[in-house]
């Protein structure tokens, strides 16, 4: 299986990882707050989204918007 072609840059990646790191803890340790399971699930699927887009360098919706910030 190959990989698509990476469309983030280094900085883009890094946000993304502490962003959704910063969101799962949010999402996990502090539900009480949010207080919708709902709201608290689509957090936390976006959050892991943005850890796989983080993990492998690409993301989907900068793909469909043609936008590239990766620089070879």
């Amino acid at each position: 299986m190959t990989l698509p072609k990476m469309n983030l840059c280094k900085l883009d990646r890094v946000i993304r990882g502490v962003l959704s790191v910063a969101l799962i803890i949010f999402a996990v340790f502090w539900a009480d707050k949010i207080g919708d399971v709902l709201l608290q699930t689509l957090i936390i699927v976006f959050a892991v989204l943005n850890l796989i887009s983080f993990a492998i360098g690409w993301c989907p919706v900068y793909k469909l918007a043609n936008i590239s910030t990766f620089k070879d």
